[in-house]
């Protein structure tokens, strides 16, 4: 009972992130907004959460797996974090359309926070005698499957944006 909650769990965090990650190309896309280099490095972030959990999924649930989601959802919290120390100067230009009146670095910080917290969470229930492979179930494979597309995806397009070498940046608004 106990195994299987975790694996679901595993999968609703890839299936949540997945879905963070597809709102971003939304706003790339049809927003027309580029996103700028600290932005893919929370994607990046957002990913490395996704592959932990991945790898629960795919070889067993292991401390280690948590261990790469946990070390992610730290790493891209700074990154976040970062980004919000350079916006909060008043009369400093913010960038993108805010979504619920909440700026999209200051929601991935709450994502990486609540990824971490649900991480914590399920290392609760980990037990060193269930590291046991089962084949996936459809959920579980859509997930995984989610995984490796939006991460092809995101190798695609910043690998179109930036080339090989450093991105340029994307043009600063001017203050008023």
């Amino acid at each position: 009972m106990r195994f299987k909650l975790l694996r679901t769990l595993n999968a609703l965090l890839i299936f949540v992130l997945m879905g963070i990650l597809s709102a971003a190309y939304y706003q790339q896309y049809f927003k027309h907004e580029l996103p700028c280099p600290l932005c893919i490095l929370q994607r990046l972030g957002m990913i490395g959460v996704s592959i932990g959990a991945l790898l629960n999924l795919r070889f067993g649930i292991r401390i280690e797996h948590y261990a790469l989601s946990l070390f992610s959802a730290f790493y891209g919290g700074a990154v976040a974090i970062r980004q919000i120390c350079l916006h909060i100067c008043p009369g400093f230009p913010i960038f993108g359309i805010p979504v619920f009146g909440i700026n999209l670095y200051t929601w991935s910080f709450l994502a990486f926070f609540s990824a971490a917290l649900a991480i914590i969470f399920m290392l609760f229930f980990h037990r060193n005698e269930e590291i046991k492979q089962v084949k996936m179930n459809w959920f579980e494979w859509l997930a995984c499957t989610s995984v490796y597309a939006l991460t092809l995806l995101n190798f695609i397009t910043t690998f179109d944006e930036c080339g090989i070498g450093p991105c340029r940046d994307v043009p600063w608004p001017q203050p008023k």
